[in-house]
């Protein structure tokens, strides 16, 4: 089980186009592309890419929040050690860069939400950290702006698509998607439902976490009908 999951609302992401392989993240126009190895995604607002060193602060704000690891499978981390294990782990896993990304916010030099003009900031991470689940947690500046909806949603699109052969020594064909949350945690069971995950099951007592014993909603996500692999 895992309760990786936390807060969205609403933004629309068209199918990403594949770009040209770039050697200047991020992609300068929406889609993804295939760089070094890794993918890369840009969507209106967000560069979505490979976890690296340079996200520990900014991981760090989100994963030491109350708000932000309510729902998550363990108490808000108090030092930053403990973020910097995390990372580590993220960045050496076997799908860090092609299912599990960091997530950051293109800088726009009009826009209240970015810290740089110049450079992305890092605002959470998003992806299938398992190759099949589901899992997202963003800083609770970003909250309410749409920004989780936005990286899942290209996320998802590159998963079922593939279009760029990233995965095939990881994966064959794309399986349903799994999501496990804590039924208390409305914000997540709202984003989940509107990207098209539906109820599959329920079960109490299923993890313990610093909140106590919690429940799980269970939620999977069929391939889409309007999608094609290329494997």
């Amino acid at each position: 089980m895992n309760h990786e999951v936390q807060i969205a609302q609403i933004a629309t992401y068209p199918n990403a186009p594949v770009l040209s392989i770039s050697k200047s993240p991020p992609p300068s126009t929406l889609g993804v592309a295939l760089i070094d190895g890794k993918i890369h995604i840009r969507t209106p607002r967000l560069f979505i890419r490979a976890a690296e060193t340079e996200d520990l602060d900014g991981l760090h704000e989100c994963m030491s929040d109350e708000n932000s690891m309510r729902y998550w499978s363990c108490a808000p981390y108090t030092n930053l050690s403990q973020t910097t294990d995390f990372l580590d782990q993220m960045i050496v896993g076997k799908f860090n860069g092609h299912l599990d990304f960091s997530v950051c916010l293109l800088p726009v030099s009009n826009s209240p939400d970015s810290d740089s003009t110049t450079s992305p900031t890092f605002i959470g991470k998003a992806g299938l950290y398992n190759g099949h689940e589901i899992g997202f947690i963003f800083n609770k500046k970003y909250w309410g702006k749409g920004y989780a909806f936005e990286a899942l949603d290209a996320i998802l699109n590159h998963y079922w698509n593939r279009r760029l052969n990233s995965l095939s020594d990881i994966l064959s064909e794309p399986q349903p998607v799994e999501a496990d949350v804590d039924p208390r945690n409305d914000a997540s069971l709202k984003l989940l439902r509107k990207l098209g995950f539906v109820k599959t099951g329920y079960a109490k007592n299923t993890f313990q976490t610093h909140l106590g014993w919690c429940d799980s909603v269970y939620l999977k996500m069929e391939r889409p009908a309007d999608t094609q692999a290329t494997t």
